[in-house]
């Protein structure tokens, strides 16, 4: 028996309730290495998302280099090429997201003489063809097999329409290069050496 105004001894006492900020602290220390590992793929998600969100391929604006581009597409490198005894001053279309835009959404081709679509290998003349879809002014386009010899050439019209509801252009033989330059512009020969 106890005295009396004294409780039960303390091993005998009840317990009291552990409250919210003992509760925290508890498993805070209990499971430590649980939460950093998890703070850790947290902070490793949210660095792979911030990375999913940046380009696959960030075209940096450099003042020295001799790119052009459009309001809104792809720089497009440049290069002389000659073409019978012309030598033209174009714009490279060279991938397949430039071949797309090409020279789309312009009023003028500022400067250059054309744009030169290279593909790498030759494309069937029943498969590759082009539009003027959002193109302003009126070109003409030659076709240039894998020795330089021109193929075919044909005038194109300005189309506001997409490119499923613009008339398509092709050429009548398989081929490697085209070249656009604006209407009647386009020099008659192979494709040449510029002379330097």
């Amino acid at each position: 028996m106890t005295e009396a105004g004294q409780g039960p001894p303390e091993d005998l006492a009840e317990p009291t309730p552990a409250g919210a900020v003992d509760v925290v602290t508890g498993l805070g220390k209990a499971y430590k290495g649980v939460l950093a590992a998890a703070a850790f793929v947290v902070a490793f998600i949210l660095i792979l998302l911030w990375g999913a969100n940046r380009p696959a391929n960030p075209t940096f604006a450099d003042a020295s280099s001799s790119t052009a581009t459009t309001a809104a597409g792809p720089a497009f490198g440049d290069k002389k090429v000659g073409v019978g005894s012309s030598c033209l001053h174009v714009l490279v279309a060279d991938t397949p997201e430039k071949r797309a835009q090409g020279l789309r959404n312009r009023t003028a081709i500022d400067g250059y003489d054309g744009m030169i679509f290279e593909f790498g290998q030759t494309m069937s003349h029943e498969k590759t063809r082009f539009t003027m879809s959002d193109v302003k002014v009126p070109l003409t386009i030659g076709f240039y097999n894998q020795s330089g010899l021109r193929v075919d050439a044909t005038d194109m019209t300005p189309c506001s329409g997409s490119d499923s509801s613009c008339p398509s252009y092709g050429a009548k033989d398989n081929f490697n290069v085209a070249i656009e330059t604006l209407k009647g512009k386009l020099p008659d020969g192979p494709l040449t050496a510029c002379p330097s």
